[in-house]
């Protein structure tokens, strides 16, 4: 069949830059089987309760059955396995079903980045030498602050130095100083930008350069009320069951699933739509098989 246009405007904007919004109409023959087939042995963990093929087939059409289709279809266009993919999710609808206690995380004295009145609170536990956090963090913070997330997430940072990189620590109460100071995000975001040329003598540099003094800088860095801020951030960490960075929570709800950027994005807009009572499309989509 040749493929129509989705009539069901579900913030899917926010992945135009990175994949097609219509997935599925990219497969080829053999890709189109097996999503197919995965289709008919998914069933989606809200607002439905039919296989995802019949969700599909609704009047009324929930937002999520479109979703997981076209997470499907994007995971087969990168030749996943079906066994891969239903694990895959698997581990969404274990994030995203809205049961179980919600983590414990202080936020007091936090500025986030995004609206303060934006539905979906995102906190990212993260380390200042972890290379997969330097790639992550900011690409959150520029979705959440002017791209597809605007108005609809907000981002919280919690420092957690991990052991085993080495100026982790260091890093860390860099993190801390700059959020004493006023200058958290510009700070965190050169950070990472820096990454790879991270030393513990370039760390007041960056201060100065993101608009803090130096003097109060290095005073902010011997700070032991901050050293015992950080100290008990990771604790807070431990007890919510990070054991990796970057871990997410959505709402208070330890995210477990992908986090390539379709994926990630999607699901902060789908916990937006869920939270807005905006769970169905205005119309029903065309199929695409």
């Amino acid at each position: 069949m040749r493929y129509a246009p989705i009539l069901c405007a579900a913030g899917l904007l926010l992945v135009a830059a990175t994949a097609s919004a219509t997935p599925c109409g990219k497969l080829n023959a053999d890709q189109k089987k097996i999503a197919r087939g995965v289709m008919k042995k998914t069933y989606p963990y809200d607002c439905c309760d039919e296989a995802l093929t019949s969700c599909l087939k609704q009047k009324k059409v929930c937002k999520l059955a479109k979703r997981l289709r076209d997470d499907i279809c994007r995971r087969v266009a990168r030749n996943q396995a079906p066994k891969a993919i239903k694990d895959a999710l698997d581990r969404r609808a274990r994030s995203m079903s809205a049961v179980g206690k919600k983590a414990k995380i202080s936020l007091e004295g936090m500025a986030p980045a995004g609206e303060a009145g934006a539905p979906v609170t995102v906190v990212v536990y993260a380390c200042a030498r972890c290379p997969f956090c330097a790639k992550a963090v900011p690409r959150l913070y520029r979705q959440i602050h002017a791209g597809g997330l605007k108005g609809r997430a907000k981002l919280y940072f919690k420092a957690f130095p991990i052991r085993g990189h080495k100026g982790s620590a260091a890093g860390g109460m860099a993190f801390m100083a700059a959020q004493k100071l006023g200058q958290f995000w510009p700070y965190t975001l050169k950070l990472y930008k820096e990454f790879d040329s991270f030393s513990g003598d370039k760390l007041p540099v960056w201060a100065a350069a993101t608009g803090m003094e130096a003097g109060a800088f290095a005073a902010a860095l011997k700070d032991k009320s901050l050293r015992k801020a950080l100290v008990e951030a990771k604790k807070e960490g431990l007890r919510n069951g990070v054991k990796a960075t970057p871990t997410l929570f959505l709402n208070g709800r330890k995210y477990h699933g992908d986090l390539d950027p379709e994926t990630l994005l999607d699901v902060i807009d789908e916990e937006a739509d869920r939270v807005g009572g905006k769970q169905f499309c205005d119309k029903q989509p065309k199929r695409f098989f």
